[in-house]
């Protein structure tokens, strides 16, 4: 205690002589203030003509009277300043003597006091780090357990099953999350609930893309049966054709045959072998017909079969576009909530950060050094006379009075 006041206790300097600026200059120049204002009187009404020898004179006295008062006033004002700047001069040298003199002592001091108070706050910025290297150790963990739902974007039904088992077996401790347990437990029941209805999708889906599938092959199997149909039907043909030759040749070569025997008869038999030859040609006719309308109705089956295939196809087109339009849109819907979630959580981070950072300061306050620092600057005073003030009361025994609300 007796140090601090040694420290503190200030030497009344010697009574000096004020001057008042103002006043003072107001007293250098007042016999020069009646000069002039006399002077200015007597020129106001002085009346003269600088072509007459009289004139003259009159415009050179008046003349000489202002130049006498300009240099008197002058020669005042330089001898009035000159003491008063060797005094300026004479106390900044000394001025500078003095912060020679203090300098050292005050630098021993104010290094010490500098160098204990950067050693508390490394240690406090060290006890920031631990704390903020542990929280994000805890967070990433959590982090982790919220991308379980990233995971399942595009895998089997099996895979997202696995994850689901995986993230079921996770047991949520205080060991590990510490005061971050609650969330997590949130976090990890959410991802299970996403996984849930992750799953529950891709099942549906790859039922439908095995119906799809089946759809597939039981049309695949139409068309080749169509196929086969279609190439009986040519070898029916192709068969037909061949014996109507066959047959055609046949009876040419009766009729041949027939002419060579019977040259004479030909004749008498030529009606009936006339008739023969209609009915024949009648047969062949209604047979041409046949296999026409046979080849008529495999054209139309043909036609038929590829207007159900290319309209098979266009349907599946636009089911395959419409299931994919509607996953995009969930995937966007589904990105911008969790984009939203993510962005509330920081929002959320960030306010309790900053009511943990307050609870902390008004639980311990601010370092002695800023307080005899802000008390200091509050007064003008050094921070050592406010030390002095604050070693002066018995700050425990004092009752502090509680604001009262306006």
């Amino acid at each position: 205690m007796s140090e601090s006041k040694d420290l503190v206790a200030v030497e009344q300097p010697q009574q000096l002589i004020t001057i008042e600026p103002a006043k003072y200059v107001e007293l250098v120049f007042e016999p020069f203030a009646k000069r002039l204002a006399d002077a200015k009187t007597l020129a106001s009404a002085a009346v003269f003509d600088v072509g007459t020898t009289a004139g003259m004179a009159l415009a050179v006295k008046h003349r000489a009277t202002f130049r006498d008062i300009r240099v008197a006033s002058e020669k005042a004002r330089k001898e009035r300043k000159a003491p008063i700047l060797e005094i300026g001069k004479l106390l900044d040298s000394r001025q500078k003597e003095i912060e020679a003199e203090i300098e050292p002592f005050e630098s021993r001091f104010d290094n010490a006091i500098k160098a204990e108070e950067a050693r508390k706050e490394a240690e406090k910025q060290a006890k920031l780090a631990v704390e903020k290297a542990r929280v994000d150790a805890i967070r990433a963990k959590i982090e982790q357990i919220k991308d379980c739902i990233v995971f399942a974007m595009g895998k089997s039904a099996t895979e997202i099953q696995g994850a689901i088992n995986e993230l079921s077996a996770h047991e949520i401790t205080l060991e590990e999350f510490m005061e971050f347990a609650g969330e997590a437990e949130a976090a990890k029941d959410a991802s299970l609930a996403k996984l849930g209805e992750a799953l529950t999708a891709q099942q549906a889906h790859e039922a439908e893309q095995a119906r799809i599938a089946a759809e597939r092959a039981e049309l695949e199997k139409l068309r080749a049966e169509a196929a086969e149909r279609e190439r009986q039907v040519a070898a029916e043909r192709a068969a037909q054709e061949a014996h109507d030759r066959a047959e055609r040749e046949r009876i040419a070569a009766e009729q041949r045959a027939a002419q060579e025997k019977a040259e004479a008869a030909m004749r008498k038999q030529q009606e009936e072998h006339e008739a023969r030859m209609r009915a024949q040609q009648a047969e062949i006719d209604r047979q041409q017909a046949e296999i026409a309308a046979e080849r008529q109705r495999q054209a139309d089956e043909a036609a038929r079969i590829e207007r159900e295939k290319q309209a098979a196809i266009a349907a599946e087109a636009a089911r395959v576009g419409a299931e994919a339009q509607a996953k995009r849109e969930a995937e966007e819907a589904a990105a911008r909530a969790e984009a939203e979630r993510v962005e509330n959580e920081r929002r959320a981070a960030e306010a309790e950060r900053i009511r943990r950072e307050q609870t902390e300061f008004e639980a311990n306050g601010p370092e002695p050094s800023e307080i005899l620092e802000v008390l200091a600057n509050n007064w003008d005073v050094s921070t050592e006379v406010a030390l002095h003030w604050l070693t002066r009361h018995a700050w425990a025994a004092m009752e502090i009075e509680q604001c009262q609300p306006l």
